[in-house]
């Protein structure tokens, strides 16, 4: 009768260890379930997190001290009962709206015509390029391909960004160089 005895308290005592504790975890304000809120068992490394639905299921024992958190919120410690029904109330002073910005202005709206013009100054001219011929100083410019054709002063083809020496103009002091006849 003595074993029986202990054998059922044992029982009883270990039942009493394992105990779950369940409960939901929400929004104060509108009521919304928090999903992934952390439960810990205070005082321990013993914790869960809650399910889509705002529920937990945690070992504890009924009157235990649970520390309830999520991000954004205030942190609170309840005393631990079957059911519970926790709200936390969201935190002042957290970082509200945010406005990205860039740095980039609109090219397009700060230049005055509707096509791109490059610039090259004489200092320019005369510290890269030396004394090599116009469509060669044009080569050094981005988007500029220029080619020799025939050898000769003169003797070369310039394509700017894909177009031919047909869609182009090119001034010197604000005179056109091209060609009607050859480009």
């Amino acid at each position: 009768m003595k074993q029986l005895l202990t054998v059922l308290v044992m029982m009883f005592t270990s039942l009493t260890a394992f105990a779950q504790v369940t409960g939901t975890v929400s929004d104060a304000e509108t009521n919304e379930p928090l999903a992934a809120a952390t439960v810990v068992l205070k005082g321990t490394t013993t914790g869960v997190s809650t399910g889509f639905d705002g529920s937990f299921s945690i070992s504890a024992d009924a009157g235990d001290s649970l520390q309830v958190s999520f991000v954004g919120y205030e942190t609170l410690t309840v005393a631990a009962v079957d059911g519970m029904v926790i709200l936390l109330v969201p935190q002042t002073g957290v970082l509200g709206e945010v406005i990205v910005t860039s740095g980039v202005i609109d090219v397009a709206k700060v230049r005055e015509t509707p096509v791109a013009v490059s610039t090259i100054s004489p200092m320019e001219i005369g510290l890269k390029v030396g004394n090599q011929e116009f469509p060669e100083v044009m080569n050094r410019t981005p988007g500029v391909y220029a080619t020799k054709q025939g050898g000769g002063y003169g003797d070369s083809r310039i394509s700017l960004r894909g177009f031919d020496q047909r869609n182009t103009s090119f001034l010197i002091n604000g005179q056109p160089v091209n060609d009607m006849e050859n480009g």
